[in-house]
Formats: C-alpha cells, sequence, structure tokens
C-alpha cells in the first residue's frame, strides 16, 4: 500500500541501546502481554528519529492493511486543521453554518453557539450517543441529521462527552468548506506527502464512513511521527505546527479522576492526553499510537483488543519509565531475549505441541459425520513431520488444507469451514476475505487445535478436533475467538 518509513529521509534504523532503551524491557513488555493472551497484531517503537524496534505478528507484516477504527478521528481532525491552515474554516466558525438543511427550523439556541472547536475537543453540548448508535442500525440515515435532532443538556463547551457522530460533522464540514471530496482532500493534503494510503469505504449514500479507515503498521507509525514532528515531514512543514501543537494538548478535562490509563488526563482535538505525558490516537480493538515529544518518541500498538488500557499501562511500566537519556551498553544476552519473544509474535495457536499421541487415531480412515447445517460430511488427517493435512468432504465437494505446525502458517485460498467474520466491526478492508492461513497443534494428549486467519478479518477461528474413545469430536466455534468480541461458545459435531 505503500513505501518504506524510511522514505523520509530524516528517519533511519536504530538500536534500542543507541536511544537509552534496553532490549530487555521491549522483551519483557511482549512477554507480558504473551502471557496475558493479548492479541497483539505489531508493535514499533521510534525514538529519537531511529525506528529501534519494529515487528509484525505473523500472518500479518508491516505492511497489511489494518483497520483503525476510532484512531481514524485524528486523521479527521487533521484535515480540518488544513482547511483552518488554509483559511477555508475557522475554529470559531459556527457548526450550523455549514448544515443548514440538516438542522430544525428552530434550533435550540444553544446550538447555534456550537463551533468547530467544540466539536474538535468533544464539548458540543451533548450528553448521548443515541445518533450514531441509531445510525450503526440504520446507515442508510443522515447522522448528521440525527445529530442536530438530539437534544441539547448545556451550552457546548461546558463539559466534555465523547460524542461518535462528531468525526461524520467534521468530514462532512470539511467538504463544505473546501469543496472537495473528503478522501481526496485527505490525499491531497496527507497521504500524499507522507507516502501512504489511507483507505475508506463510502456507504450506499455515497457519504464516507471513518470507522471503516485502514492503514498499515507503517502508515499509522507515519501518522504519530507526522504529529510528533508538529507537522513536518521529511524536510516540509505540511501545516502551521502551532495548530498541530493545539490539537495535541489538552484542551478539556474528561471528568474521569481514575489514575493511570483512564483518560484522567484530559481530551486534546480528537485525540487522548495520555497519563504520563503526550498523547495518542486510540481505537476500538487496541490501535494505539502514543506521542510523546519529551522523550522525542512514537509507539504504535496495533490489535484486536478490548484491553489497549492494559497496552498502554504495561508499556509506561516496562519501557517508558526504565528509559535512560543516554546510550546503553549492547548486551548478547538482551538481545538475544528480544530475539526470541519477536519470534513468538504470531497468531498461531500457544502452548500446543507439533505432535500427539493420538495422531494414529484420528489419521486411520475418514471420519463420516450425521447431517449438519453446515453440510460437513467427512474429514480426513495426515499427520507429517512439519504439517499436518486435513481434507475436508462438503456437500459442495472436496477440499485439502495445509495446517502448519511450530507456528508456522501456510496461506489457503479458502476458507477452513467458517467464511470470516466480515462484519462492520471486525473486517480489514483492502485483502481478499477468501484467503486464511492455517496453523495448528496438540494443546493436550488428545486434542487438536486448528487456528484460521484471515488478515481481512480482525478476529480469528479456533476449531478443536478431540480423538474420543467412540470417535471424533469437532468443535466448532459460533464466532471469532478472539479480540473485542466475548467468547461466543462452541457447537460439538460427533464424527466415527
Amino acid at each position: 500500500m505503500e513505501t518504506s518509513i524510511y522514505s523520509n529521509s530524516t528517519i533511519r534504523r536504530g538500536t534500542p541501546e543507541s536511544v537509552g532503551i534496553s532490549p530487555l524491557h521491549i522483551a519483557r513488555y511482549l512477554q507480558r502481554l504473551r502471557e496475558m493472551e493479548y492479541d497483539l497484531h505489531s508493535l514499533q517503537i521510534c525514538r529519537n528519529d531511529q525506528v529501534v524496534f519494529a515487528a509484525a505478528a505473523s500472518p500479518y507484516t508491516l505492511e497489511s492493511p489494518h483497520r483503525l477504527l476510532s484512531a481514524a478521528k485524528a486523521i479527521i481532525g487533521a484535515a480540518v486543521l488544513f482547511a483552518v491552515d488554509e483559511g477555508a474554516l475557522s475554529l470559531d466558525d459556527p457548526v450550523v453554518k455549514y448544515f443548514a438543511d440538516e438542522v430544525p427550523e428552530q434550533p435550540d439556541e444553544r446550538m447555534k453557539n456550537m463551533t468547530v472547536y467544540h466539536l474538535l475537543t468533544m464539548q458540543t453540548g451533548q450528553d448521548t450517543d443515541e445518533a450514531f448508535l441509531h445510525f450503526l442500525e440504520h446507515p442508510d440515515e443522515d447522522l448528521c441529521r440525527s445529530f442536530f435532532h438530539t437534544a441539547m443538556t448545556c451550552d457546548p463547551g461546558e463539559h466534555f462527552f465523547y460524542n461518535n457522530s462528531v468525526p461524520h460533522l467534521l468530514f462532512t464540514l470539511t467538504e463544505r468548506a473546501t469543496g472537495k471530496e473528503f478522501a481526496s482532500y485527505v490525499r491531497e493534503k496527507l497521504g500524499g506527502p507522507l507516502g501512504m494510503e489511507i483507505t475508506a469505504q463510502y456507504n450506499s449514500r455515497h457519504i464516507y464512513d471513518p470507522v471503516t479507515t485502514v492503514v498499515t503498521a507503517n502508515g499509522f507509525l507515519k501518522l504519530a511521527l507526522w504529529f510528533l514532528k508538529q507537522g513536518e515531514w521529511n524536510h516540509r512543514q505540511l501545516i502551521d505546527p502551532a495548530l498541530i501543537r493545539m490539537a495535541c494538548a489538552q484542551q478539556v478535562w474528561t471528568g474521569n479522576e481514575k489514575p493511570g490509563y483512564q483518560n484522567g488526563a484530559g481530551y486534546c482535538m480528537q485525540l487522548w492526553r495520555n497519563a504520563f505525558g503526550g498523547c495518542r490516537m486510540d481505537g476500538g480493538g487496541g490501535q494505539i499510537a502514543l506521542i510523546l515529544p519529551e522523550a522525542d518518541m512514537a509507539v504504535t500498538i496495533m490489535g484486536n483488543e478490548s484491553r489497549g488500557d492494559q497496552a498502554i499501562q504495561l508499556f509506561y511500566e516496562e519501557i517508558y519509565s526504565k528509559m535512560s537519556g543516554k546510550p546503553l551498553r549492547e548486551q548478547a544476552a538482551e538481545r538475544e531475549a528480544l530475539e526470541e519473544e519477536t519470534r513468538r509474535m504470531s497468531r498461531a495457536p500457544r502452548g500446543v505441541l507439533a505432535h500427539g499421541k493420538a495422531e494414529r487415531q484420528l489419521a486411520e480412515k475418514e471420519w463420516q459425520f450425521a447431517p449438519n447445517q453446515w453440510g460437513l460430511m467427512g474429514m480426513q488427517f495426515e499427520f507429517q513431520e512439519k504439517e499436518t493435512w486435513v481434507q475436508v468432504r462438503t456437500e459442495q465437494g472436496v477440499n485439502s488444507y495445509q495446517i502448519g505446525l511450530d507456528g508456522q502458517m501456510p496461506e489457503s485460498s479458502i476458507p477452513f469451514l467458517l467464511e470470516p467474520d466480515l462484519s462492520i466491526q471486525n473486517r480489514i478492508y483492502g485483502p481478499d476475505p477468501r484467503k486464511c492461513h492455517l496453523s495448528g497443534g496438540w494443546s493436550d494428549e488428545r486434542t487438536f487445535v486448528i487456528v484460521s486467519k484471515s488478515t481481512a478479518s480482525m478476529g480469528e477461528y479456533q476449531f478443536r478436533c478431540v480423538a474420543g474413545a467412540d470417535g471424533l469430536e469437532l468443535y466448532l466455534p459460533n464466532g471469532i475467538s478472539a479480540g473485542m468480541k466475548p467468547e461466543a461458545g462452541w457447537t460439538c459435531l460427533h464424527a466415527v
């Protein structure tokens, strides 16, 4: 989708030690995420213009398309600031100025006082996400109209409320103020100069849908570095740095006074303030970009998790709070520890063995299933030293699947048993949704686990094949088994 991060001539490769970070501390961070079974897809660390760690969990790469979800709000906020910079908008502009067709004939007087600044800082005067929740169920309806028909509860600017309708208003007023389609405007102002692709889907009414925004891990790091460098990229100042400094500075308290990650440090402009300094892009599934000016540092974490808060807190505990202001001496043992943890960054099943005692039993014949809703008729296993082959017979025909062992995840051109989950919150737009990566292993003496991971889907499926005394038990997942969605349970099919 884009060129390397090093297309910016000011960014270079470095070692953790050269910027005062112990490789052992990064290794410990990765270890703690692994121990809590955190669904990590990539991690990148850049300090003092040096990328000192960059790795993706197989089958992802740093160039794989990936969803941003609410982290894309920062891109929309940046587009608004570009419009301000070129004089098409003002932070003090009344919002209703751009929405004459959507505003009620007799609007609440307080609504007339809502400005672009109030939108950027989530101080709209509403205290409900009702309009956006309605839009999720009725995506063909006009979300901006629904927003303006939602009751005001206080004056704009009086308090903070995280309102997911705001991005729709922001990109719409940007289009109306600049006269340019939003995707084209972002490409012109940000994507093109940074050498990256920023894509999002349009709905049936040809309205830009920011929640579908896709970039790569490298693109996410570029965005973080652009904010860190106050709008400068590759020796070019793309925007007034004062606007970026304002966007990254606290503008409002959130009302949440809990310590640590819990957003108690305030909100900026479509960015959150970190409890330990700096700000961040933050999206569902753990799409996190930490922008840390005091340390001249940008860190990006991508995944499929509801526990992004813990990933941030662990980063502070294991890396940020332990950094040195001067280079450290390289130690082979620390480097080896980091390399080992990096090798373990994979979406292949963990804690499994390549071979199990029940291999002969499972491989002895083709297992026959009673009629079922999946049309699954038979399965046959062939266990080899470095891979397992599973032949699946359905009502549509016979397919053979190569299941990688020892963390290997070979690609299949067709899904294994179940189609990938391509729901609005889970789909990654770009990759072929039918292609999947398969890996397996023995979780105990009788259970062979298979993970099916599509790079077009945030989540993954886990299947269990259990060799029982009276046949094969195949446990089909009722939903994806990782990330933001809760465990959906299993359906057991018996074969003889």
